[in-house]
């Protein structure tokens, strides 16, 4: 799987966990965005930041009224690219660790394939797709989240 455009994944990790090196996120996030099917015709950039409960608690509670702590939250950027100066910034994802372990522990799936789920959820989600507006776009997003993860984990 190549990409025909330059991607930049900036990471910042504000916890103590280091299970994740940023090559694994611009891994990931490259996957999703060429699985996506989206045509980029010049450098992408996504922001994550890996935050712990409390931090993913608050944020989860200000902008989406649910009072508790989620793995991955998406806030899309809705600007175009300069061309030739700038990329075109997608969004950032916030990621917290502890809730994906726990994900994982619930779902029978190792902590790096739940990251890998919650990165590629949180990518399509900058991309556009709502699995909360239709049971289709739900299928669609589902669909979309297998084929991705089957490119990666199994080349």
């Amino acid at each position: 799987m190549t990409m025909s455009f330059a991607c930049d994944v900036v990471v910042h990790n504000a916890t103590k966990n280091r299970a994740f090196s940023a090559r694994f996120f611009v891994d990931v996030v490259g996957a999703a965005l060429v699985g996506s099917g989206v045509k980029f015709t010049g450098p992408v950039e996504v922001g994550i930041k890996i935050v712990g409960a409390s931090g993913m608690r608050t944020l989860n509670r200000t902008h989406r009224k649910i009072d508790r702590p989620t793995d991955v939250l998406s806030f899309p950027l809705h600007t175009k690219a300069i061309a030739g100066y700038t990329s075109l910034a997608l969004g950032d994802l916030i990621l917290c660790p502890e809730v994906v372990a726990k994900k994982a522990k619930e779902t029978g799936h190792t902590v790096r394939y739940q990251m890998m789920w919650s990165v590629v959820h949180g990518v399509l989600h900058l991309l556009g797709h709502d699995h909360e507006r239709s049971a289709k776009e739900a299928r669609t997003m589902v669909e979309l989240e297998e084929l991705i993860l089957h490119t990666l984990t199994n080349g």
